[in-house]
Parts: C-alpha cells; sequence; structure tokens
C-alpha cells in the first residue's frame, strides 16, 4: 500500500484530576500509523510534554513509513 494509500489516526483523551493541590491533567493516548494494521499503541501521558512527544513519536512514525 502506498503512503497515499495510508490513513493514520491519533486520538488524545485528556482531563483534569482533582487531587492535593492543583489539578493534574492526564491523558489516555491511541495511535496508529496505519489503520490497516490489526493493532495500535496505547499510552498514558501525565503532562504536557509527555503529550507532545507522544504526538512527535507518532508522527515521526508516519513520516519514516513514506520513506
Amino acid at each position: 500500500m502506498s503512503g497515499s494509500d495510508r490513513t493514520a489516526v491519533l486520538v488524545i483523551r485528556a482531563w483534569f484530576e482533582s487531587g492535593p493541590g492543583d489539578d493534574a491533567l492526564r491523558a489516555r493516548i491511541t495511535r496508529t500509523a496505519d489503520v490497516a494494521a490489526e493493532t495500535g499503541v496505547e499510552s498514558a501521558a501525565a503532562t504536557e510534554e509527555e503529550i507532545l512527544a507522544a504526538v512527535r513519536d507518532w508522527l515521526d512514525a508516519l513520516t519514516a513509513a513514506e520513506d
């Protein structure tokens, strides 16, 4: 399948959990570089930086598959 035929998906579910002190950011991230693949990758994040790193990893995998 060529790169133009491939569909990639990234879903971020983000919320705040109340706890001692400030609310804490949490996220569940589901991603795949090709929806034709049977499995995706799920991860959790607790900071904005971790969420952004997951997005970067997904984009890197997507663009690497184009090569």
